[in-house]
């Protein structure tokens, strides 16, 4: 009897480190999958997503169950990660955020627009006072690397591609400076004299 008991006792103990193993193996450090968080949403809100290939981490969800995440909670989880989402077709397609500037985004001209925070969207400013061309080396520095930010000097306009957070930021900053600007007269291209007309052969 005693060597059987102790037979069982050695059986519960390997199945259990077994599982801790299998447990380990899925979700190190008690994290999970961010493919899964995103597979969850999906079943429950009939969305579709394309994942891209790169789109792997391990996320560890503190006070938040992945049961339960809405559409802003998701799109938060994938920025803290690296990564954005764009929709195209019905399709939301995942990808790093590297990639976002060639992917199709709303586009706005007003600075008050309507857009959840972590979305990734084109935003156009049009300044008065300051030469919009001017600005690109002074606000680029405050945005991210994935961001994009270039000026239109025909329009003196920008054009702003981020998530809608920091290009809310950037637009109120390109506001304040070009309240206090004095003129924006330097903006316009100079015209390049005509070349002199070659002298008639003697």
């Amino acid at each position: 009897m005693k060597v059987s008991a102790t037979i069982a006792v050695s059986l519960l103990a390997a199945l259990s480190v077994t599982a801790s193993a299998q447990e380990s193996s899925k979700s190190p450090g008690g994290g999970i999958e961010i493919g899964e968080v995103i597979e969850r949403y999906a079943k429950r809100n009939g969305k579709q997503f394309a994942l891209d290939s790169r789109v792997r981490a391990q996320v560890s969800l503190a006070g938040l169950d992945p049961a339960q995440i809405n559409y802003d909670q998701l799109l938060s989880l994938l920025a803290v990660h690296g990564f954005v989402v764009s929709e195209a077709g019905g399709i939301l397609a995942v990808v790093p955020d590297a990639n976002a500037r060639q992917l199709p985004s709303p586009i706005y001209t007003d600075v008050n627009f309507k857009a959840s925070d972590q979305e990734i969207v084109s935003l156009v400013v049009t300044t008065h006072k300051v030469c919009a061309a001017h600005l690109v080396p002074v606000i680029r520095p405050l945005m991210p690397q994935a961001a994009h930010l270039a000026a239109h000097p025909a329009s003196n306009t920008l054009i702003i591609n981020d998530r809608a957070i920091n290009a809310r930021r950037v637009a109120a900053l390109i506001e304040q400076i070009d309240r206090r600007g004095t003129g924006a007269k330097d903006c316009q291209p100079r015209e390049t004299p005509a070349p002199p007309a070659p002298k008639p052969a003697a």
